[in-house]
């Protein structure tokens, strides 16, 4: 039976910077709600595009938000899981750096003229993962990190 082990916090930030798409958990008319996103790193920073007026583009701008990223091999029942906590930081085009512009942003699934953005500082980083003796970015579908 596999072990599960703390991993530390350069190992959060490769996987959280490998993958592109997680969980943003927020707390929106006191509940808490989970949205699924692709996103972008950039310096210390995840980078959500959404639609204005949607509910990450509403709620996460100050709020506490966190991210949670995972990938999970079951057929060799192993797997790993970050999360990235921080406050939400509603970023309009027209304020993002020259850098972050031309950073590519998260895959896109719907097109649209109009966009907003969020970022999301990470304050803190932590992950676990199961299973030992395999690299933790192998299997993953997508991976912007080369190896």
């Amino acid at each position: 039976m596999s072990t599960l082990e703390e991993l530390d916090v350069r190992d959060c930030e490769r996987l959280l910077r490998s993958g592109v798409f997680g969980r943003v958990v927020l707390v929106a008319d006191g509940r808490l709600e989970i949205v699924p996103v692709n996103y972008t790193t950039h310096g210390d920073a995840v980078w959500v595009r959404t639609r204005p007026g949607s509910l990450l583009d509403r709620c996460a701008d100050g709020a506490p938000v966190l991210l949670e990223v995972d990938h999970v091999d079951h057929d060799r029942a192993r797997g790993w899981s970050v999360v990235a906590r921080g406050h939400g930081e509603r970023v309009r085009d027209c304020e993002r750096t020259g850098s972050e512009r031309r950073r590519s942003g998260p895959p896109r699934w719907v097109r649209r003229e109009d966009e907003a953005w969020l970022q999301l500082r990470w304050e803190e980083l932590t992950g676990r993962r199961t299973g030992s003796g395999w690299d933790l970015t192998a299997g993953l579908p997508v991976n912007r990190i080369a190896r």
